[in-house]
């Protein structure tokens, strides 16, 4: 029997997907397989595999294949279902695996899983950790299903490579069962006449066929055939067969009858008659058969004198050849066939004989029996006729046919575990303000873990640097440093410096365990951005590049199997700068609580000196204490000019002498150390203000405590004064018209005369005096030019423009050397005095308007009073002109404006109170009053307006708005304010009346100039970072 077994891999991969054999147990045809759905009922299904033929059997012409079994040894013994096989395969956590039957479905092997103790079998109840079942397709064909339920440890873990695979190599076997036909032919007999032969099958050597004659008949048997003495089956003549095996004697005497066995589990066999005697084609032949089982195995001539037997019953016959039968008989009858109808008797009932006549020659004559036969007997029962025999055969049934391992052919593949670095590196951000500063932060995120089948054993992370000593490009502060990277013994990430290799400047570490990156900062940063002292964000200084810094992730599954994924995390690491700040912001009073900002006051003396409040703070940014010298300092140099170290800039405005700016300025670093620096300042300004630059020169010093947050300015030269003159209308050179005679509506008045001893300047004075006065049908209004009735009517000053006091209703004045008064020697309710100053005269047919290049200009005016008690007060309208981009007065390019001023009664000298230098010029019986008005009380600082004019009223007389509020006092320290919320409204109406004895102006200031200083700067970081502009405000005076 040539049996054989083919089978192909199998492979179940753990890994997620489907890959090799697995499949989606979801989808057609598998979603309807019976044999796969019963296997996904044994548990949770991790994969599914499927191999269609699996096994295939094949075998010789008249070998039948009935089915391919698994089984658990070369013996084909079936896997049982309480007795499982120890594998050699455990699952991830350690358990063996063992094989049973399953015990619903003998076509399924499931893997039940044990402990870690091999000699310890589990339950066959318990988990499974896979189960696979043969499907077949037919009986040579089957098949697999493999389903996988848990993860299986793989002895190849520890590596990088998932697909690790183990099998079932010698656990699991596939059988044949089939049935072969046996058959005897009378060639393979001895030649002669014997009582009995033995012929061995030319298809199984191991089975013989036990050949005599009963009934007194010899057998005889030889290449023509199987007959009684002369070689056919005559009526009343029984040829006996017996199927054995383990004989030596091919022939012989009936003593010489000897076999080992019968052979069982026949339950097929037949025999073909291949001619009748005597010979005519019309001659037909009639015979019985018998079976029997032998239930002894006699030897010898026992075994001709009887037997132990039992009859078997017949259940079927098959008929082919000349009278053959399409269909199987199992009924006795007549059955009509190509040569002639044949009649089957004995079928029906039990029994073991069967006769069949009318049978013609070459007719194979096949039958079946109820339970298995060993022996077969056929009878001639003919009257005329008998019949050779040409052969017998039967049909053998084995249940392990043939047997094949195909364990190894099960594979089960590993998964391991995958890493990638997809995620996004988190920032690590640390300050040179801080230092020591730390940054931490889980970079787990950074990649993506999958586990695998195996599930995980765990991740673990490691620093690296792109190569020893590599370039980080960043730099140190303090050394300036290139900053190189390297890895310690202890995995961390140094970045040292290039020329003092101990000093570390920042350090990178990892928890190998779950992923938490710190970053370190002990030293200073270099930042290449001098206007950011933060410099965050994108501006921060980072590493060159990613890949200077590395984070590799390692991840081991169950069984050990490893992947790895890095990181490029250099550009994570991000220094933000630290800057210079204002630890004290500066105070001229050094009082604090809020008064921060307030100028300081220096005194205009030799010596002067006074000290405020302003500290800074460098920051990490700092420099060696070597560092300090006079070409370096803390403090920006203002103009960038190396050679002439280091400035701060000054500027700042002179009120009197020749107001206007500065005119040169100048603050070098005379020295500096990490404690103080000190400045030396001078500055030029015009200290006159007759017609150009009157130069004068002031000098000191400015020096910074860096400790005690203060800074200290004395004032080495000051600023210098000049002589003083008043013109006075008490003493006018000239007068027109020379009286009050007529009353005139217009009065000029010189006071000054041009000496002719500077070219090009007229130093003529010439003041005209108009009146105007209030009536019902003229109420005072605001017009453009003090001339006219105000159209539209407008009473609101509007402080800054150039508004001046009219109406329609001129009057006549009183000017003389001792009264200036509006219709008589006084000035009283709803009478308006005008003057204008000229430089020339203009005379007094006309009230003129002015122009710049005819204007006069008077710095400080003082009207003397008389009769002044404690309860008048009046309005100035101040007719002001500046000097214009050329700065020059008298120009084309000035401008005009008006302020108003009110003069309260407590804003009036009276006697005994005239300060110098005008207690000089004015003298105060009882009574008298002086009013006086210098160039502070209607300039804001910067400005330079002179008085060009004045219009004088008792009160507002219906004119409303907002005036400068005059501080009784004189010099720099005397100033009135013009900022709009110290101004003040207009006088209400009232019935004061004022008697104006003198009026004096000035064409020189009689007081020392002031000034008003702002040293600018900024300070600096050793890498380049400046707080914003500080100011130092100093009013000398």
């Amino acid at each position: 029997m040539a049996l054989d077994i083919t089978a192909q891999d199998i492979i179940i991969d753990e890994t997620a997907g489907f890959t090799d054999d697995d499949i989606d147990a979801s989808l057609a045809p598998h979603d309807t397989n019976a044999t796969l759905q019963y296997l996904l009922t044994l548990g949770t299904s991790l994969e599914v595999a499927f191999k269609a033929d699996f096994v295939q059997a094949t075998g010789d012409a008249g070998e039948t294949i009935t089915s391919v079994v698994l089984t658990q040894n070369l013996d084909g013994d079936p896997f049982s279902t309480t007795d499982g096989v120890l594998t050699d395969i455990r699952t991830v956590d350690g358990n063996y695996v063992w094989l049973f039957q399953d015990p619903t479905d003998p076509n399924v092997v499931i893997g039940v899983i044990g402990t870690d103790d091999p000699t310890a079998e589990p339950d066959e109840g318990g988990a499974l950790a896979f189960s696979f079942g043969l499907d077949p397709t037919s009986s040579t064909n089957a098949d697999l299903y493999l389903v996988e339920y848990v993860p299986l440890q793989h002895p190849l873990g520890g590596d990088s490579n998932p697909d690790d695979r183990i099998d079932l190599t010698d656990m699991v076997f596939a059988s044949i069962a089939g049935t072969s036909e046996i058959s005897f032919s009378g060639q393979n007999a001895a030649p002669g006449n014997h009582d009995f032969y033995l012929i061995n099958s030319p298809d199984d050597a191991a089975k013989q066929l036990l050949v005599i004659g009963l009934n007194g008949g010899t057998a005889n048997v030889s290449t023509q055939g199987f007959g009684i003495d002369n070689q056919s089956i005559n009526p009343t003549e029984t040829l006996q067969v017996d199927f054995v095996t383990g004989g030596d004697l091919n022939a012989g005497t009936a003593s010489q009858i000897q076999y080992d066995n019968h052979l069982d589990d026949i339950t097929e066999a037949g025999f073909t008659i291949n001619q009748i005697t005597p010979s005519n084609p019309d001659k037909r032949v009639d015979i019985t058969i018998k079976a029997f089982d032998n239930t002894d195995d006699e030897q010898g001539s026992d075994f001709f004198d009887g037997t132990a037997t039992s009859p078997v019953d017949i259940v079927s016959i098959e008929l082919t050849g000349a009278s053959g039968f399409a269909a199987t008989i199992t009924a006795d009858g007549d059955y009509v066939t190509a040569s002639g109808t044949i009649h089957v008797s004995g079928l029906d009932g039990t029994g073991n004989a069967v006769t069949i006549t009318g049978l013609d020659n070459i007719t194979t004559v096949d039958i079946t029996t109820a339970s298995q036969m060993d022996r077969l007997s056929v009878t001639g029962v003919d009257a005329n006729e008998g019949c050779d025999i040409t052969e017998f055969h039967f049909s053998a049934t084995t249940t392990n046919a043939h047997t094949e391992e195909v364990g190894s052919l099960i594979n089960f593949d590993d998964d391991g575990p995958t890493v990638t670095a997809d995620g996004t590196v988190p920032p690590l951000i640390t300050d040179d303000t801080d230092i020591t500063d730390t940054a931490s932060a889980s970079f787990a995120s950074v990649f993506s873990v999958d586990a695998g089948a195996d599930g995980l054993d765990g991740v673990t992370y490691a620093l690296d640097v792109q190569s020893p000593g590599v370039d980080s490009g960043l730099d140190d502060t303090l050394s300036g440093d290139n900053i190189l990277l390297r890895v310690n013994l202890n995995g961390e990430v140094e970045g040292y410096l290039e020329n003092d290799t101990a000093t570390v400047a920042f350090l990178i570490s990892v928890d190998e365990n779950t992923g938490e990156v710190t970053l370190t900062q002990d030293r200073s940063i270099i930042h290449n951005d001098p206007a950011d002292p933060v410099e965050s964000g994108a501006s921060a200084a980072v590493l060159a590049a990613a890949d200077l810094v590395t984070l590799t992730a390692t991840a081991t599954d169950g069984d050990g199997d490893t992947d790895v994924a890095t990181a490029n995390i250099g550009t994570a690491f991000t220094f933000e700068d630290d800057g210079p700040t204002i630890t004290v912001p500066f105070d001229g009073d050094a009082s604090g609580g809020g008064s921060d900002g307030t100028h300081e006051t220096l005194a205009n003396t030799a010596g002067a000196t006074a000290s405020g409040a302003f500290g800074y703070d460098i920051g990490a940014d700092a420099r060696p204490d070597l560092y300090y010298d006079a070409t370096h300092s803390d403090f920006v140099d203002s103009n960038g000019d190396p050679l002439d170290g280091v400035q701060i800039a000054l500027t700042g405005t002179i009120t009197g002498g020749g107001g206007g700016n500065l005119i040169t300025s100048d603050v070098t670093l005379a020295s500096e150390t990490d404690l103080l620096a000190t400045f030396n300042f001078t500055f030029t300004y015009d200290a006159d203000p007759a017609a150009g630059e009157q130069t004068g020169t002031a000098i000191g010093t400015l020096v910074f405590d860096k400790d005690d947050s203060t800074y200290t300015i004395t004032l080495t030269d000051p600023l210098e004064g000049f002589s003083f003159d008043l013109i006075h209308t008490s003493q006018l050179l000239f007068k027109l018209p020379t009286g009050n005679t007529g009353h005139p509506q217009i009065v000029v008045e010189q006071l000054q005369a041009d000496d002719g001893a500077t070219p090009n300047v007229d130093e003529d004075f010439y003041v005209q005096f108009t009146g105007n006065l209030v009536n019902k049908a003229n109420p005072f209004g605001l017009t453009a030019d003090g001339e006219g009735k105000s159209d539209p009517f407008d009473s609101t000053f509007a402080f800054g423009a150039h508004d001046m006091v009219s109406n329609a209703n001129e009057t006549w004045v009183s000017a003389t050397q001792s009264t200036n008064g509006v219709a008589g020697d006084t000035i009283q309710k709803g009478e308006l005095l005008t003057l204008r100053f000229f430089d020339n005269n203009v005379g007094i047919v006309t009230e003129v308007q002015q122009t710049p290049q005819t204007s006069a200009f008077a710095g400080s005016m003082a009207i003397k009073f008389d009769g002044i008690g404690n309860s008048e007060d009046l309005m100035l309208i101040l007719n002001l002109a500046d000097n214009g981009a050329d700065n020059v007065f008298g120009t084309a390019d000035d401008t005009s404006i008006t302020r108003a001023m009110y003069v309260q009664n407590a804003d009036i000298f009276k006697t005994g109170q005239v300060p110098s230098p005008y207690s000089s010029e004015f003298t105060l019986d009882n009574n008298d009053g002086l009013v006086i008005i210098e160039q502070n009380d209607y300039n804001a600082a910067g400005e330079e307006y002179l008085l060009q004019g004045v219009q004088i009223m008792q009160s507002g007389n219906g004119i409303t708005g907002s005036a400068i509020n005059l501080i009784r006092g004189t010099g720099a320290g005397g100033g009135s304010s013009v900022a709009t919320n110290d101004l003040v409204s207009f006088d209400g109406a009232d019935n004061d009346v004022l008697k104006i004895v003198d009026i004096a102006f000035s064409t020189t200031v009689t007081e020392t100039p002031s000034a008003n200083l702002d040293f600018a700067f900024q300070v600096a970081d050793a890498d380049g970072d400046q707080t914003l502009t500080q100011h130092i405000l100093v009013d000398v005076a």
